[in-house]
């Protein structure tokens, strides 16, 4: 986590959210880049629990749209979020933007204990990502590909976001998704070329110059959830049940095939096959995600089987991209093992016709 906030600092930050509490304790919590702390509060003669998300120094990290976007799946779906308590978008004497939000049950594990998920549990866990997934690619809320912002002109002081599609946009959108693709596949390439794959950077260059232009369309953008992983849900360990659906600050609008290929890639554990009692479940994965996704949104499942060769490739290249974050949480002595289990794959994907 970035640095951490002195306590007369929270006290302030939770005063212009909400000046009848008293903050009594802050323990600071590890997710991601952003600082987050949970906050034990009194007010009104009651004791309760929140959160605090406020964006890293120097950066806003969609900290402002991840609290609009909880907001409208709050308002307009039954996907499990936390309920967005009030923002501040921007203040001179505290760091900004951050918001409050309320707790939500279940456990966070760790982004790779994905590989020793029970296959039942993991069979429930997908089945509900399909769900929520079906839900979210249902929400009209965006027209064109790219980065899913706030809209600028709503600036929030301490008020709760409204949950209306209108308080969301995309930054600088692109109405071809083969062009708006394309500009993402060479942005990941640009960082690959930078990892411990970079000699297998120009084939995967070629291999996607030559694949986007064969995808099938139309291409309907749709709220995609994007960065998927154990480490942005909360769960039932014993079950697999999905309780809560965190971190939405990286939301793309995309073609559902696309958000559910990513999916499919992270939570079938394909990167970590390398490794002793591990076995790629995509296939468990897949069948699990279309279950639930027929149930929520019936008039798109047909479309998410397309482009999924590609999809599942680039999903793939982002493993690579952040494999020294992986390393460090693999066990002991296996880092090599799963850099050759990737670059073995990406050999199987660069084989085959990507259809």
């Amino acid at each position: 986590m970035s640095e951490e906030l002195d306590a007369g600092t929270l006290r302030r930050m939770a005063d212009l959210v909400h000046p009848t509490w008293t903050v009594t304790a802050a323990t600071p919590v590890e997710r991601g880049f952003c600082r987050v702390y949970r906050l034990a509060v009194e007010g009104n003669g009651e004791s309760q629990e929140c959160f605090l998300k406020a964006a890293p120094a120097e950066t806003e990290a969609g900290v402002g749209a991840d609290a609009r976007i909880l907001a409208v799946l709050d308002r307009h779906t039954s996907i499990p979020v936390p309920e967005v308590l009030g923002v501040v978008d921007d203040h001179p004497e505290v760091p900004s933007p951050f918001y409050l939000m309320t707790p939500m049950p279940g456990d966070e594990l760790p982004y790779e204990r994905v590989g020793w998920l029970p296959d039942e549990a993991l069979e429930t866990l997908a089945r509900d990502v399909g769900v929520h997934l079906g839900e979210l690619h249902r929400i009209d809320a965006v027209d064109s590909f790219g980065y899913v912002d706030r809209d600028p002109t709503g600036t929030l002081d301490g008020g709760r976001p409204s949950g209306a599609v209108a308080e969301l946009t995309v930054r600088d959108g692109i109405d071809s998704w083969p062009a708006y693709l394309g500009r993402y596949v060479e942005r990941e390439l640009e960082r690959h070329a930078d990892s411990r794959f970079v000699e297998l950077t120009p084939r995967i260059e070629a291999w996607f110059d030559e694949r986007i232009g064969r995808l099938d369309g139309p291409f309907t953008p749709v709220l995609g959830r994007n960065d998927h992983g154990l480490h942005n849900l909360l769960v039932d360990p014993d079950s697999g049940s999905v309780t809560a659906m965190l971190d939405w600050a990286y939301t793309l609008a995309v073609p559902p095939s696309f958000d559910f290929a990513f999916a499919v890639y992270l939570f079938g554990g394909a990167f970590l096959s390398a490794l002793p009692g591990v076995t790629d479940r995509r296939a468990l994965v897949r069948d699990a995600m279309r279950t639930g996704y027929r149930a929520t949104a019936p008039e798109l499942a047909e479309t998410v089987a397309t482009g999924r060769s590609a999809y599942e490739a680039l999903a793939m290249v982002r493993v690579m991209n952040d494999f020294d974050r992986l390393a460090s949480r693999l066990p002991d002595g296996t880092e090599n093992d799963v850099a050759d289990g990737l670059r073995a794959d990406a050999e199987t994907v660069l084989e085959n016709d990507g259809r």
